[in-house]
């Protein structure tokens, strides 16, 4: 256990230290995090200090702004849901999926499922990556689909 505490840490620290992130404290914040990560499609790259390894048709999360609408999918069933963002805070709510069982995949989906169901902060490391934190860890990251 202290070495995934330590391990998360280190990862952070890395993340933080590499990259310039911005919280976005003012007024236009759900703006321009919205402008930033939505209508896009975002491969997973990052869950609970665990690298994904995989194609990004498999691992992927997109935010509709028009419907506030998810869709996603962590390596084996299609999920759905509702997002709202607020200031530099994001939830999602409403969550379903599919319900295939797919054994090489299915902690990892249940992993995301659990991170899509915290409320969490966002941080844009830049426009082509944004993480998402609860209690200042990171719990996951995107990397924009080129």
């Amino acid at each position: 256990m202290k070495l995934q505490i330590l391990s998360i840490a280190l990862i952070a620290s890395i993340i933080f230290s590499s990259c310039e992130t911005k919280f976005i404290q003012n007024s236009n914040a759900s703006n321009e995090i919205e402008q930033t990560i939505t209508n896009k499609t975002w491969k997973i790259t990052l869950l609970n200090s665990e690298k994904i390894q995989g194609d990004e048709k498999d691992f992927y999360l997109k935010l509709n702004s028009n419907s506030n609408q998810l869709e996603a999918k962590a390596g084996c069933n299609q999920l759905f849901g509702e997002f709202q963002l607020k200031n530099n805070f994001i939830s999602f709510s409403k969550i379903g999926s599919t319900k295939m069982y797919c054994v090489e995949t299915m902690a990892i989906e249940n992993s995301f499922i659990t991170i899509l169901s915290q409320t969490s902060k966002v941080a844009i490391i830049d426009s082509s990556k944004f993480i998402l934190l609860t209690d200042d860890i990171v719990i996951a990251q995107f990397e924009l689909v080129k």
